[in-house]
């Protein structure tokens, strides 16, 4: 039997982990949506720390962009904007929900518990054989090489889910988006210092991606930030919203389709890239993607608070009419 020292085991990854799991169990636990929100966002920034302590800085700058910075922007949008929903107090609803959330959660443990119990102990040779092809893939940096190239389609279809959410989302608000007429100052400053080093921390990860951690969906989701910023204080060329925006948000995924017709025309397979080509085919299509996914990002933000925008201008248009005005 193997017996594992307490020194072996880092304390800062121990700390992290337990961490990790206390604010994910407030998050779902606490009662005030102020609480949870808070917690969520720890979680977040706990859980990007966690993925670099596990040596994949993709995933933690994704983490930290998405999980802590965009959901957290709608999360405390919508806590600001929406009123608090009133208790259920119906106890027997509440008994018969909670019920079926048990069983639905034993029904999923026990279908997690019988793939793991199935699993093989040997090692999967899917890493080494893509380690391998990194030199045939047009990138020297693995992830980007496995999402651009090794499975491509996966990445077309995640692209695809967020291209049909900023459409739906952007068809859901047509013109009921607000305009930030008056910033102030403060925003104004904020817009000049914060929001040009976003761009450029986007572009950085963009083309530090084809050899380094980074790429796309990392620098969509920077750049995603930074419109959302640019629209709250009073940026309006960098309103992600209207035609326009839809054109750029279609853009990287009607490439990305044209890109696999190429492929399938030059080498005989789908979304097969030749080496000649890869690398400029990558980076362009890596471009592209990252504007989509940021104006994508940005326009699910605007959406949000869209409908209670549209709703509180309809309240102050029949004031008066209620209000029995001359």
């Amino acid at each position: 039997m193997t017996v594992i020292a307490f020194s072996d085991v880092d304390v800062l990854d121990m700390l992290v982990v337990a961490a990790v799991a206390v604010t994910a169990i407030l998050a779902i636990a606490i009662p005030r949506r102020v609480g949870a929100t808070i917690a969520f966002l720890v979680f977040g920034l706990l859980l990007a720390l966690l993925w670099a302590r596990v040596a994949a800085p993709d995933v933690a700058i994704a983490e930290a962009a998405l999980g802590g910075g965009v959901a957290g922007a709608l999360l405390v949008d919508a806590l600001h904007r929406r009123q608090p929903a009133q208790p259920n107090r119906d106890r027997r609803r509440a008994v018969a929900i909670t019920a079926v959330g048990a069983a639905l959660g034993a029904v999923t443990f026990a279908a997690l518990a019988t793939v793991l119990s199935r699993l093989t102990a040997e090692p999967a040779d899917l890493g080494p054989l893509a380690l391998e092809a990194v030199e045939r893939s047009g990138v020297s940096h693995p992830i980007t090489a496995v999402l651009l190239n090794f499975r491509n389609l996966d990445t077309l279809l995640e692209i695809a889910v967020v291209v049909f959410a900023a459409v739906g989302a952007a068809a859901l608000s047509r013109d009921r988006i607000r305009t930030v007429t008056d910033p102030g100052p403060v925003r104004r400053v904020i817009a000049v210092i914060i929001v040009p080093a976003l761009v450029l921390l986007a572009a950085w990860l963009l083309v530090a991606g084809t050899s380094e951690p980074g790429g796309a969906f990392q620098a969509g989701a920077v750049l995603g930030a930074a419109l959302i910023i640019a629209h709250l204080c009073g940026v309006r060329p960098a309103r992600a919203a209207g035609g326009r925006a839809l054109v750029l948000v279609v853009a990287g995924l009607l490439a990305f389709i044209l890109l696999g017709g190429i492929g399938l025309a030059a080498t005989g397979t789908w979304l097969a890239l030749d080496l000649s080509w890869a690398f400029a085919a990558i980076l362009a299509i890596e471009t592209l993607l990252t504007v989509s996914i940021g104006v994508a990002l940005a326009m699910l933000f605007l959406a949000a608070g869209s409908r209670d925008d549209a709703a509180a201008a309809d309240r102050a248009a029949d004031a008066p009419a209620l209000g029995g005005a001359p």
